[in-house]
């Protein structure tokens, strides 16, 4: 009994050290938003969006992404959310671009209009983007945030 149990501590012990190995240390991609527009194919009641996210790889392996979720968010308020799967690999110290659409929060676009209207004279908004880069296989996903300002004068 004692020799299997202390046979058994070895083996997760070994499968630990073992799993600790897979994933090397790598940094984390840089996601920005470089453009947001409506959707020339949108359709029906609903608007889509086309958001344009820059990638930038900062790794000498490829990100091979199986998938994306993100949402923008505008004075804490979620405005705009979406997911894709349809998305290339980014070889190791490149960028890509990525186009993908988003819809809508209705919830959160409310409350983000009835703040601006209770706000005369705002010169800017303060907004936040979540990403999760998902590249599938044996790795983490990758959650990566920006925020910052965006000036309403021209």
């Amino acid at each position: 009994m004692q020799i299997q149990l202390r046979a058994m501590v070895a083996l997760m012990v070994l499968l630990m050290t073992g799993c600790a190995g897979i994933q090397p240390t790598q940094e984390a991609p840089t996601v920005d938003v470089i453009g947001v527009r409506l959707d020339p194919q949108s359709q029906g009641a609903v608007p889509r969006f086309l958001i344009s996210l820059r990638v930038l790889n900062p790794n000498r392996q490829t990100l091979a992404l199986e998938g994306v979720r993100y949402h923008l968010y505008l004075q804490n308020q979620r405005v705009l959310s979406g997911v894709s799967n349809n998305l290339p690999a980014i070889p190791g110290y490149e960028e890509t671009t990525l186009e993908v659409g988003a819809t809508p929060a209705l919830f959160g676009s409310v409350r983000l209009l009835q703040e601006l209207a209770g706000t005369p004279g705002l010169k800017a908004l303060d907004y936040r983007v979540e990403v999760k880069l998902d590249s599938g296989g044996m790795s983490w996903p990758v959650n990566v945030e920006r925020e910052g300002k965006l000036s309403l004068i021209p």
